[in-house]
């Protein structure tokens, strides 16, 4: 693989067209990560698909002893969209900060693979970090390519004004001018805590574009505090992991190979 590359490698051969796919990568609040991660579990979804890259930092996730690679792709047999023709929904799940330098690449990358797989609506998640350590329900606002301009009227979504960086951002860019409909819901977030309770806000926001879907987001709500800290401790051994690599080899060998 060139080392430039970004590579989805599919897992699953099976149709997705038609699909409704969200996408939630560490964001502030890591409202993406964890609203991704209930919709995994809450909806038991199976792997589809993964995505690599030399650029990636060098870090697997691990479940029940197996590896697996940071970005991954899962779906659920579950009627959405739309307009309720799709019988999937889509969720990619990142446990890595992919560098800020091949962000545009990889929005890129996950649209022409959605494009290609006939993915009818992408909406991706992103966190607003806020000061206050408040409990009332977040606020969610709403971005849209012009694809997908409609829907913010449709459904009363709070339209956005301003900037999004991040994953987000690039995906929104690489969106411009594409026929593929590219939401993009901002959520209020807390700046240095896993935010738990955004991410419910999150997926409420998002229940009325998949009509059919039976999910309760009080179990999320109510484990808030224990999701925040289960997701803060990973976060924090990546973060320790990567910084031990960093000392290493900014100090290079040992004594016993001077």
């Amino acid at each position: 693989m060139d080392a430039e590359e970004i590579r989805i490698v599919d897992t699953r051969d099976e149709s997705l067209k038609g699909a409704m796919m969200v996408v939630g990568f560490p964001t502030h609040g890591l409202v993406g990560s964890v609203a991704a991660s209930y919709l995994v579990h809450t909806l038991d979804m199976s792997q589809v698909a993964y995505m690599v890259s030399e650029q990636f930092p060098p870090t697997v996730i691990m479940e029940e002893g197996v590896v697996g690679a940071p970005v991954r792709f899962y779906a659920s047999k579950l009627v959405c969209g739309v307009d309720r023709s799709c019988d999937q929904l889509l969720v990619v799940i990142a446990d890595i900060q992919p560098p800020a330098g091949i962000l545009n690449q990889l929005g890129r990358v996950l649209l022409d693979w959605a494009e290609t797989k006939g993915v009818q609506l992408i909406v991706a998640v992103e966190g607003q970090p806020i000061e206050d350590d408040t409990r009332a329900d977040a606020r969610v606002v709403a971005m849209a390519n012009r694809a997908a301009a409609p829907l913010l009227e449709k459904y009363q979504f709070a339209a956005a004004n301003g900037v999004v960086t991040g994953l987000a951002g690039g995906v929104l860019l690489g969106a411009i001018g594409r026929t593929t409909p590219v939401l993009c819901l901002v959520a209020q977030a807390h700046k240095d805590y896993p935010d738990a309770r955004a991410a419910a806000k999150v997926i409420e926001t998002i229940n009325p574009l998949v009509p059919l879907m039976v999910l309760d987001t009080k179990p999320l709500r109510d484990k808030a505090r224990q999701i925040e800290a289960e997701v803060r401790k990973t976060l924090e051994q990546t973060r320790a992991s990567m910084s031990s690599m960093r000392t290493a080899e900014t100090e290079g060998p040992g004594e016993m190979y001077r």
